[in-house]
């Protein structure tokens, strides 16, 4: 859920939480795979598998009531996905509490999933991973989007960038695909098809989380570490 504006999350939000058909169609698109990710790591291998569906538009519910996190919502005390995660928590533990008082779940597993040391911050880090990879899914698509309205040289340094890093192929191989004797003019064009694309992952990073200045920079470099790991 990205834009080129920084405030552009907060403005679907407000519009989301006002019933807005395209704002809540936007916001669903958005955030239901790391929302989705979330629910099925944490019942993985459990009966409450079965409800990861009805969990994710419970989320979204609560999402838009009255009074519900997107009017909660507010850009001066912070970015948006603590605030998305910590309703995905409580619904599954809502979940879980159903489960327990119905005797649909096994003998000893824990009530809360969340409470067992070993199990918390993997949740938590399978959340974030997940919305990594939405972010930097959208970041390829709008410089895709980008390159192809572009001129031959944008398109050609997305082709090198891709052969890096989809092919793995060293920048001489690459310059040799490409039937160019100067490697340097090679290595020059991956250095600012990077550069390319950061401009496009810093402009969703900061419309999808509500961070600004330096800050984006520093979500970015979390973002890629996470999907490193």
């Amino acid at each position: 859920m990205g834009s080129e504006s920084h405030d552009t999350v907060w403005t679907v939000l407000r519009a989301a939480s006002r019933g807005d058909a395209s704002a809540r169609a936007a916001f669903a698109q958005g955030y239901a795979v790391p929302i989705r990710s979330y629910l099925q790591h944490r019942w993985r291998g459990r009966a409450l598998a079965a409800s990861v569906d009805d969990a994710v538009h419970d989320v979204f519910v609560e999402c838009y009531k009255p009074g519900g996190v997107l009017e909660r919502a507010d850009p001066e005390r912070g970015g948006f996905r603590p605030l998305l995660y910590g309703v995905v928590r409580n619904i599954a533990r809502r979940h879980e509490e159903l489960a327990a008082r119905s005797g649909a779940r096994a003998p000893g597993e824990s009530v809360h999933l969340d409470e067992l040391p070993h199990q918390a911050e993997a949740l938590s880090r399978t959340f974030d991973r997940a919305w990594a990879r939405s972010l930097l899914r959208e970041a390829v698509q709008r410089h895709e989007a980008a390159a192809a309205a572009g001129d031959d040289d944008a398109r050609l340094r997305l082709r090198i960038l891709r052969m890096r890093h989809e092919q793995g192929m060293p920048v001489r191989t690459i310059a040799a695909a490409l039937g160019e004797a100067d490697v340097a003019v090679v290595h020059n064009a991956y250095r600012r098809a990077r550069r390319d694309f950061a401009v496009h992952l810093r402009a969703v990073v900061a419309a999808s989380t509500g961070v600004q200045g330096p800050a984006v920079d520093d979500e970015c470099r979390r973002l890629t570490e996470l999907l490193q790991s």
